[in-house]
């Protein structure tokens, strides 16, 4: 049976999508802002850092960038990325002093060295390469990693210089340098995994990956080449890298979709939806993601899976569910957002204190369904309904009860209306 479609016009409801706006919509308009603001901003960190910790200011400045860009969707006016900027700094700056502080207590109370201190001021371009290095997770080069490695050497023979000048003794410096070398492998090991990371955050933006889309009232299922299989929802959109495989285990999602992640793999697997990311452990998991909604929600079914939006973490483990807002602290979602998330696995449409509009949409996409409304203000009417994705009509008579309208014809075309409309052409 074929259903009717309605026409398009003023009545209908229709999604619109609005372009989004914001101060950084790519890595030019970082760049320029990073060309205005750089010189301002390490005469700022400078300032804050004072004389013996102005070498750090670079480092202060580079890493306010990086963190801009992570929360790029929330920074919509060139104003506002500059206050982050701004606070950034300072907020940074603060949070480097304190961990010098303790550092020199830690080393037995020794002196400053003011005499390996710099100015703070690095080439520009430099600058920019370590940003673009951090954005992009590139290799680091042998070079960069013995950089690293000689400027902690210097690091720690200069705290156990002034360790061995207080007279404490030697296994204090010898404690000292464990310590500093530690922290090197560490670096150098947390520097490969934010590498590999990045890797994967841009292969799933690049041009040649491959996308899967889904139709309205479709669903499907995609086998990865890892061994993970993912149940795609309808109107939805599943970018997958071209390089995917068991050494670059990303995908990116608008819309939803759970994914079945093959376990016993060394690399992690990551799932990119709006501005979070997701990290699964060997798990089973939902992610939705439609434009329309105002954040992202994951509903954990087994293992668990590390939240991430800019620099808020958190773990989320099984039968647990969180939402991910533009610009709010992660949150434990509610028990509609969740079912709301996930209900379409079972079969279930749920649609919780929604209006009219929205529910409409919903009709549309998992039943196929365009339903015209001829007043505006019906549009706003609450609905909540539960219904089985396999009875359209379970549906329509969930909406007249939730509404109070009653479901017709305006010729061949299905419509909403009062008891009053003389047009509604009742079955």
């Amino acid at each position: 049976m074929t259903t009717p479609t309605p026409p398009r016009s003023e009545s209908a409801p229709a999604a619109i999508t609005q372009p989004t706006i914001t101060a950084l919509e790519n890595e030019d308009a970082l760049k320029r802002a990073f060309l205005a603001d750089y010189a301002a901003l390490s005469a700022e960190a400078r300032a804050d850092l004072g004389d013996a910790a102005v070498s750090l200011a670079t480092k202060v400045v580079e890493g306010a960038f990086v963190r801009a860009w992570d929360s790029r969707a929330k920074l919509k006016t060139p104003e506002e990325l500059h206050q982050f900027l701004v606070d950034d700094v300072h907020h940074a700056a603060a949070r480097a002093l304190s961990r010098r502080a303790a550092a020199h207590r830690f080393a037995a109370h020794g002196t400053a060295d003011a005499k390996h201190a710099t100015n703070g001021n690095v080439d520009p371009d430099t600058s920019w390469e370590h940003i673009q290095h951090a954005l992009h997770g590139e290799e680091h080069s042998p070079g960069t990693l013995a950089a690293v490695a000689a400027a902690s050497r210097h690091e720690a023979a200069d705290h156990i210089g002034h360790v061995g000048q207080t007279g404490k003794g030697t296994w204090i410096a010898i404690v000292a340098a464990v310590a500093v070398i530690a922290a090197v492998i560490g670096g150098i090991f947390t520097m490969n995994v934010v590498a590999a990371k990045g890797a994967v955050a841009k292969a799933v933006n690049d041009p040649d990956a491959r996308e899967v889309t889904t139709p309205a009232a479709r669903s499907g299922v995609v086998n990865l080449t890892d061994g993970t299989k993912v149940n795609i929802a309808p109107e939805s959109k599943l970018t997958i890298p071209k390089a995917f495989g068991p050494e670059l285990r990303g995908v990116k999602v608008a819309g939803a979709a759970t994914f079945e992640v093959a376990p016993g793999l060394k690399n992690e697997f990551q799932v990119f939806a709006k501005n979070a990311t997701f990290t699964a452990k060997g798990t089973s998991f939902t992610v939705s993601a439609y434009a329309a909604d105002s954040g992202v929600t994951v509903v954990v079914k087994d293992g668990s899976v590390e939240v991430k939006r800019g620099e808020d973490i958190q773990l989320v483990p099984a039968g647990s569910a969180v939402t991910v807002l533009a610009s709010a602290p992660l949150r434990a979602a509610t028990q509609e957002e969740k079912d709301e998330a996930v209900s379409w696995n079972a079969g279930t449409l749920t649609i919780n204190k929604k209006p009219l509009r929205t529910a409409l949409a919903h009709i549309k996409r998992w039943y196929g369904f365009d339903i015209v409304v001829p007043k505006v203000e019906y549009l706003e009417r609450p609905v909540t309904l539960t219904a089985s994705m396999d009875s359209s009509m379970q549906a329509i008579h969930a909406l007249e009860k939730s509404t109070g309208l009653l479901f017709g014809f305006y010729g061949e075309n299905m419509a909403f209306s009062d008891s009053a409309d003389k047009k509604l052409r009742r079955h």
